[in-house]
């Protein structure tokens, strides 16, 4: 009688097609570690660990043997399959391919295989085969801390099938019948660049390039909000040959020897992970936030908390459509949402039949008026220019226009540099052109990071405060307040003593909030280390809280820094990305800080250091500006701007 084994779902043994009773759920949980390491010996502490971890009942040895006693039992009508006492431990002897877990990692390394040998359909079969396989959550039914991260690392493995044979299916021309199911899985991966890219391409091959390129925007604002980054070159490029109606986009027939059509979907978006490591067995035992609580889709669809920001931002919407041009910023420090409440702003605005551009602002790009041609260009592209002259807006204009919007250099003669010679000429045509774009329903423009303004888009922003556009138009402006250019913040703080500026500040998300955030429970230990440690940050604490899974979130005792390995690999990036324009000396005394503790002096700095003590003062002072560390009070001391920052440091 063949037996076979299931863990991809419920924890099944069936022979000859019939269900074999395995007991209860602990039970069960024996079989399950046996059958991951299928004919390897697993160690009897090995399985009290992996089965009870830190709660094992008393005489647990005895237990574990009655279980598996009872497991060889319920096994015995089966050929092929028995758990066998071995030097150090026990060992189920069976057929790695009579185990769906094991089978399926068989398939979808045949399918690779397919790939590389330039075999698409065959490699289209194999995947759905091992997707088949999965019938729900790995390990259904069973609770104890290797099991879930088991569980997290095998899903991880089914991600990176899906988006393999996505990769096939769209080479091999099936993009129509993939929209549906991938805008359902968008909607639950919405950060992986690399199934946005796939959607992204099936759209705009299924004639919806308008949709496409929407699609590219909504991940473009996410990845800045949750992330803090760009998206990457592959994307940007797919981005680019979308809105220049590339021919490399369309199907092809023929497959390279890498197993890559010229010009298609994994050309053109992020290759696939490589497979997850060896699952580490988790210590500690405890469940993380407590009871299991199903993962939201992060797509933006439910803001948490800021009911009093978002009553500010609807006033303004409202202002703006009674014909008062308006100004709202919204201002706070890294991570705290600035990004992800511009884009709720849009969201607001699009429904009151706005329209909402968005742009930002790059730290090492200072090209003149960035943020605006990050926001204006590609919808100057599409826009009909004899209705813009029709409706007011003179060649002239348009001649001072096409000096900075690159959509406009082609179409009309070149005029002087606005930047040296016709400044307040280029800012009258700019306010010109946005009462053109917001006459007929108006005009939300949303400018992102200008912290990082260039000086040519804070005296943009400065004449448009001082002569507003007379038409419904709102600009919604966020930066980090503590390095914004000077001429940015005067003209901004002026604008609010006016009282022509509406200001929001974003602070750290209440308890309540932040479990609101993470699907916690407000009372659980973990939560409110998670919470403590994150400073209620949403975009620290949401991904503190996403690697909780597999490793205590990181400690924030004063005397006790956390290591930058133990932080999650997100906010890492982000913190790190920070560090990247310091100079060397400033480098090295920020890290030298790093180990003082929570606050530190110039003078024992430049010790640590081996540096001077002006020297290190002109480093405190060079990263100071850049918002990681802060003054304490009017002392000497200084402290990082937020224990995380420390940890990566």
């Amino acid at each position: 009688m063949t037996v076979e084994f299931a863990v991809l779902g419920s924890v099944e043994a069936r022979v000859d097609g019939r269900i074999v009773d395995l007991g209860h759920a602990r039970q069960r949980c024996v079989l399950a570690v046996l059958l991951v390491d299928a004919n390897q010996v697993v160690s009897v502490d090995g399985l009290v660990d992996r089965v009870w971890a830190d709660r094992p009942p008393q005489r647990v040895r005895n237990t574990l043997y009655g279980y598996l006693s009872r497991l060889r039992q319920a096994l015995a009508i089966a050929e092929g399959a028995d758990i066998v006492r071995r030097s150090g431990g026990y060992v189920l002897d069976v057929e790695a391919r009579a185990v769906d877990l094991h089978l399926f990692r068989d398939v979808a390394a045949r399918a690779r295989a397919a790939v590389r040998n330039e075999q698409d359909e065959q490699a289209a079969t194999l995947f759905g085969q091992a997707l088949d396989l999965w019938r729900g959550n790995a390990f259904a039914g069973l609770d104890t801390p290797w099991i879930n991260a088991l569980r997290d690392a095998v899903d991880q493995e089914r991600l990176a099938a899906e988006l393999d044979h996505t990769d096939v299916r769209l080479r091999c021309g099936h993009h129509t019948g993939l929209l549906a199911e991938l805008s359902a899985r968008v909607e639950i991966h919405p950060l992986d660049e690399r199934l946005a890219g796939q959607f992204i391409l099936a759209l705009y091959r299924c004639g919806r390039p308008a949709d496409a390129l929407n699609r590219y925007q909504q991940i473009r604002l996410l990845l800045a909000e949750e992330l803090g980054c760009d998206p990457g070159l592959p994307l940007r490029q797919l981005h680019q040959q979308i809105l220049t109606t590339d021919p490399a986009l369309n199907v092809r027939a023929a497959v390279p020897a890498d197993g890559r059509a010229p010009g298609s979907a994994p050309a053109l978006v992020p290759r696939p992970l490589p497979m997850p490591p060896p699952v580490r067995t988790p210590r500690g035992g405890a469940d993380l936030l407590g009871p299991p609580t199903p993962q939201r889709p992060r797509r933006g669809s439910q803001l948490v908390g800021r009911a009093a920001e978002l009553t500010v931002l609807d006033g303004a919407i409202e202002d703006a459509l009674a014909g008062a041009p308006g100004v709202v910023e919204v201002v706070g420090e890294p991570g705290i949402g600035k990004t992800r409440l511009l884009g709720e702003l849009g969201e607001r605005a699009r429904q009151r039949g706005f329209v909402f551009l968005a742009g930002r602002s790059v730290e090492f790009d200072r090209a003149p008026y960035g943020a605006f041609v990050d926001a204006l260009d590609d919808h100057l592209g599409h826009e009909d220019f004899l209705r813009l002259r029709h409706d007011g807006v003179p060649p002239g204009a348009f001649a001072l226009l096409s000096t900075v919007f690159p959509a406009l250099c082609d179409r009309f003669p070149t005029g002087p540099e606005p930047v040296r010679v016709e400044r307040y000429w280029f800012h009258r045509a700019v306010r010109t052109l946005l009462e053109t774009l917001s006459a007929d329903g108006g005009l939300v423009l949303g400018l992102d990071d200008l912290q990082w303004a260039d000086d040519g888009t804070a005296e943009l922003i400065d004449h448009l405060v001082r002569h507003p556009p007379r038409t419904p138009l709102l600009l919604a402006l966020a930066y980090r307040p503590r390095q914004a250019p000077p001429r940015l913040a005067a003209a901004l703080a002026r604008a609010g003593t006016e009282g022509r500026a509406a200001r929001v500040e974003l602070g750290p998300l209440s308890p309540a909030e932040g479990a609101e955030l993470c699907g916690a429970r407000t009372d659980h230990w973990r939560f409110q280390r998670l919470y403590e440690a994150s400073g209620g940050n949403p975009f620290y604490l949401e991904a503190l809280a996403r690697s909780a899974g597999n490793e205590s979130p990181p400690a924030v005792a004063a005397d006790a820094v956390p290591v930058a390995g133990e932080l999650p690999q997100s906010v890492r990036a982000a913190l790190l990305e920070e560090l990247g324009g310091l100079s060397a000396t400033a480098r090295v005394c920020t890290q030298a800080a790093a180990v003082l503790g929570d606050s530190f002096e110039a003078g024992m700095v430049a010790v640590v250091a081996r540096t001077g003590e002006a020297q290190a003062l002109a480093a405190v002072d060079e990263v100071a500006e850049r918002d990681l560390v802060r003054q304490v009070g009017s002392t000497g001391q200084f402290r990082f701007r937020h224990p995380l920052v420390r940890a990566a440091v």
